[in-house]
């Protein structure tokens, strides 16, 4: 174990509490963490979807972040922020955590620079509430523009858009790519208490140069091809030619949320796909199936999660050369093949675990099932996870025998006049790996002006 074992973090960092994007004026916060464990790695839930500021080796952690908002009237709103990431581990040294302006009119919300998305489900599903996008990587530079509330379209109908572009890292098998994401919810609002959604969301990495194919094409007409799906012209790869313009990869998600005066249910599913067969669903039944409880009757439990997670299906075993429908090998591609990453980090379902050499994948084949809680007791807020899983390996190497693994993680903290303190631990047990178990302790404090 590093030298950095024993180390309770005196470095700084900063995480804005959760209500600092309604707070206005200035707004400060430092932190700092510190882990320990008996394994050469931390146990899986201390580092993953964790915005990427924690790996399987980071043992100290620093952060620092600022934010200013001015709320000009009742639909207008500015916020400007950022901070720095300081930690040890495999991608040391010190790095922006996040640099943005968002401006807020109406139900329409706009961001621009480096943000990390806003948690959903109070950071306990497996998914982070987006098998695609999870937050288990650092935040991409680029622009995300959403809409805050769903848009009623007739009393029973609503609809609810994003449109984002980003921009991946120089340091990658195909420098300089580009990412073009959008997304479209369509909602059945039963009653104010029952609506049932679809949505899609859609990513297409495209543009940079490949070191095999050259420069790939990143003009504006290119990009009207990458936005509405379509094959590549002339001057793109074969397989572009033929299929559609770039890496696209997505979900659809179907969902029913339900609020009663005892409680709010949100019963869901995720799919993900990678190209036409997983679009047309031959993929089935992968992806994420899920059910979110807010109880409102408990003091002790604020929400709970049960969710069952495969990757299993893939549209079937790979067959058909790099051209057919067949093995769809999630979050990889054969052009772009540091594949659905940023900084070493994917940034989908954490489960699915990248090549150390970051081409291809080492496991995206697994059964998973996960239960989540966190709520409160007394004055401590606690937050705890579990998962078990089968893990199969890739199609091309599979595991022999299968692993299985159990993921337990677990937080508790204790706010103060003069700041957080947290405690955290992890029991990581497998039949293939070493098991391992971690704790770690972190303070937190912020104040406005």
């Amino acid at each position: 174990m590093k030298k950095y074992i024993i180390i309770f973090l005196i470095s700084l960092a900063g995480t804005l509490a959760l209500d600092a994007q309604e707070a206005e004026g200035f707004v400060f916060a430092v932190e700092g963490k510190g882990f320990a464990a008996t394994g050469s790695e931390n146990p899986f839930w201390m580092y993953s979807n964790q915005y990427g500021r924690l790996d399987a080796e980071t043992h100290a952690l620093g952060l620092v972040q600022a934010s200013y908002a001015n709320q000009f009237n009742e639909k207008n709103r500015l916020e400007i922020g950022g901070g720095f990431l300081a930690n040890d581990g495999l991608y040391d040294g010190v790095k922006v955590d996040e640099l943005y302006a968002t401006y807020t009119w109406g139900i329409v919300e706009a961001s621009a620079g480096m943000k990390h998305r806003n948690e959903k489900l109070r950071g306990i599903s497996s998914v982070g509430g987006d098998i695609i996008w999870s937050n288990n990587a650092r935040a991409l530079p680029g622009v995300y523009i959403q809409m805050l509330k769903p848009l009623k379209i007739f009393k029973w109908f609503e609809a609810k858009a994003t449109f984002g572009h980003y921009f991946l890292e120089e340091d990658r098998y195909v420098t300089n790519a580009q990412v073009h994401h959008k997304s479209l919810e369509l909602a059945l609002v039963f009653s104010e208490n029952d609506r049932l959604s679809g949505s899609m969301k859609h990513y297409v990495q495209y543009g940079g140069t490949s070191p095999v194919y050259g420069e790939q094409p990143d003009s504006f007409s290119d990009y009207i091809k990458v936005f509405f799906g379509s094959s590549g012209g002339s001057g793109a790869i074969e397989g572009d030619q033929i299929n559609s313009l770039g890496n696209g990869l997505g979900s659809y998600e179907l969902a029913y949320d339900m609020t009663r005066d005892a409680y709010n249910l949100r019963l869901y599913h995720q799919n993900l796909f990678e190209d036409a067969s997983g679009i047309e669903l031959n993929n089935f039944p992968d992806g994420v199936w899920g059910a979110y409880l807010e109880p409102k009757n408990l003091s002790w439990l604020d929400a709970v999660v049960l969710e069952y997670v495969q990757t299993v299906s893939q549209s079937g075993r790979p067959t058909s050369g790099i051209f057919g429908k067949e093995g769809d090998r999630y979050f990889t591609n054969g052009t772009y093949r540091t594949g659905w990453r940023y900084q070493s980090r994917i940034i989908g379902w954490p489960f699915i675990i990248g090549q150390s050499d970051g081409i291809g994948n080492l496991n995206d084949r697994s059964y998973v099932t996960h239960l989540g809680a966190t709520g409160r007791l007394g004055n401590l807020q606690y937050k705890g996870k579990l998962s078990y899983a089968t893990n199969l390996g890739t199609y091309d190497n599979a595991y022999t025998p299968r692993e299985h693994a159990l993921y337990s993680y677990g937080e508790l903290g204790y706010t103060t006049s003069f700041g957080t303190f947290t405690g955290y631990a992890g029991l990581d047990w497998s039949d293939r790996t070493q098991n391992t178990l971690g704790i770690g302790l972190g303070y937190r404090y912020a104040f406005k002006e």
